[in-house]
């Protein structure tokens, strides 16, 4: 019975102290800091804490909303390249995807994110993945 026990809690500890090694970045965050614009905490009415990007002109979006493309369009990865953004939703989230026009005239849509791999940039690195020590 001891060595179950026993058995038990340290399964509980290495369990536990693998969980908080990893510290997985926000890429709403990360976008907005790739972009190379400001970001800080906005407070409402109740108390409540969002982060929000400063735009170039000062006008501010939530950087979640901006990550999917429902705001600060003209500022986005998107529009740096030379496409339009779109925001998409499926069943169970909203993202971004970049609208641009090929050499035929034909439209072409792409996720942000794959967008960003294809043109080599990316948000999250496996050197932004920190572990704790």
């Amino acid at each position: 019975m001891k060595k179950v026990l026993l058995s038990s809690i340290f399964s509980l500890f290495a369990i536990s102290g693998y969980s908080q090694n990893r510290v997985i970045p926000n890429p709403a965050s990360l976008y907005v800091k790739f972009m190379g614009y400001k970001s800080k905490v906005s407070v409402d009415e109740f108390g409540n804490q969002t982060r929000v990007c400063v735009f170039p002109d000062s006008t501010e979006c939530d950087e979640w909303s901006f990550f999917r493309g429902t705001c600060g369009q003209a500022f986005s990865y998107c529009a740096r390249k030379g496409c339009q953004i779109e925001t998409e939703t499926s069943e169970s989230s909203q993202y971004a995807v970049c609208v641009c026009v090929d050499s035929l005239g034909n439209k072409v849509r792409t996720p942000l994110i794959d967008f960003m791999n294809q043109n080599g940039d990316s948000l999250i690195k496996d050197s932004e993945i920190n572990r704790k020590r």
